[in-house]
């Protein structure tokens, strides 16, 4: 068993009204929108204050070097408190966590390994916003309002409707229940996304492990683009077929560029855009949960190399593929199930040439190297006169390489 953080997003629906019938506080849509304008207010603030004071570095003659960290940005908070009482109306931990976000923001760009860029300027034309409250003294729960009905209590906010399955609730309940020591939350993240509202939980739990009968296999897996990947012991996993979702997200895509921005055809056509758009995510996120639960349940250890997503987008025969089908979320679902599940999981290096080694005799093939020989599907080795299929080839060299880097053997 093993302690891990889940995500449980939810769907809210909050009223129009700050009370019903019964004298009850509720979420109000206009409170929400109040919290996420004050939490996209604090971040923009705080961001614009570390650009001029750095601009003022450089102008005087000294070198830009600014750390951004807590005590930094609790000093521009608390002069934003005097200035501004407005921001008393959101609740006090979600004004701690936009400026975390923004701290989260500028660590990923000084971190030369993550390549990120530097921190922007939210915008409210966006139509998407967040803000997040800490869990303090269960003042996040699933409580029942006058009339019966299962709400999430948001702290200084209310109460709020919302809608999940029944398992999704029962865990929700479990993670309320103060007895209950399995599960609780840490903190809730109201979001909002193309006009519709939802709730993300974020709950620390027990994971038990599922048991599966039969032997488990050491699995190594070679990512690719006309195939999702395909693994050492020969199995093929297709790409999801999405040509639907794409025809139509391409459909509403050329409406929205015929007509004029704001009209009513304009709206109308992104209205249903954002939907196709939303059903190819939740169609593809339901298919990599299915495939990677099976894969991991069934193995003992799992190698996958690191592949060089970025420079594949570049080249413009893989850049659709890529985008459509998001190899990246692949891996990583893999690599989070491996660490709920105590599976080995190791990343092979991204310049490990699988694909040119023969997995029989070692011998390397540099006729098949770089994107411009990617056609090349079987080779034959000059040494041992194996003919390879390049996938099957390149996932066995994969999981020898990660054997080899973790220091086992196999079996």
């Amino acid at each position: 068993m093993n302690v891990v953080n889940k995500n449980l997003e939810v769907r809210i629906y909050p009223s129009k009204v700050d009370r019903n019938d019964k004298g009850e506080k509720i979420a109000s849509l206009d409170s929400i929108l109040s919290n996420i304008g004050i939490s996209r207010f604090i971040f923009n603030k705080e961001l614009a204050f570390i650009n001029n004071f750095r601009r003022l570095l450089v102008e005087n003659g000294y070198e830009d070097k600014v750390i951004v960290n807590n005590s930094s940005c609790n000093c521009i908070l608390k002069m934003l408190k005097n200035d501004y009482s407005f921001m008393e109306k959101a609740e006090s931990s979600s004004r701690q966590q936009s400026q975390r976000d923004l701290i989260t923001a500028f660590k990923r760009y000084h971190n030369p390994n993550l390549k990120s860029n530097y921190p922007r300027f939210k915008k409210k034309k966006d139509n998407k916003g967040s803000f997040r409250i800490i869990n303090n003294n269960n003042n996040i729960r699933i409580q029942k309002d006058k009339y019966g009905y299962d709400k999430i209590k948001l702290a200084k906010l209310g109460l709020v409707k919302f809608k999940t399955s029944k398992k999704y609730k029962e865990l929700l309940h479990k993670a309320t229940d103060k007895n209950d020591q399995t599960a609780k939350i840490n903190h809730i993240t109201i979001k909002k996304e193309n006009n519709k509202y939802y709730a993300v939980f974020n709950i620390e739990c027990i994971h038990t492990p599922h048991k599966i009968i039969g032997p488990k296999q050491q699995i190594g897996i070679d990512i690719g683009c006309g195939k999702l990947a395909v693994l050492s012991n020969k199995q093929e996993i297709p790409n999801l077929d999405l040509t639907k979702e794409t025809e139509k997200i391409i459909h509403y895509q050329k409406i929205m560029s015929h007509t004029r921005k704001n009209s009513n055809r304009y709206q109308k056509a992104k209205k249903l855009y954002q939907k196709w758009m939303k059903k190819l995510v939740n169609k593809r996120n339901d298919y990599y949960n299915k495939i990677t639960s099976y894969i991991v349940q069934n193995s003992s250890f799992i190698a996958v190399q690191n592949e060089n997503i970025i420079a594949w987008k570049k080249n413009k025969h893989l850049s659709h593929n890529l985008q459509l089908n998001a190899p990246r979320t692949f891996m990583d679902k893999i690599e989070y199930k491996c660490k709920w599940n105590n599976i080995p999981f190791i990343k092979v290096p991204k310049k490990f040439p699988s694909t040119q080694i023969c997995s029989n005799c070692k011998k390397q093939n540099t006729n098949i190297k770089g994107i411009q020989n990617i056609r090349i599907r079987t080779w034959k080795c000059q040494k041992c006169n194996t003919i390879h299929d390049r996938d099957i080839n390149a996932s066995i060299n994969i999981l020898n390489e990660g054997l080899k880097i973790a220091g086992t053997t196999m079996q």
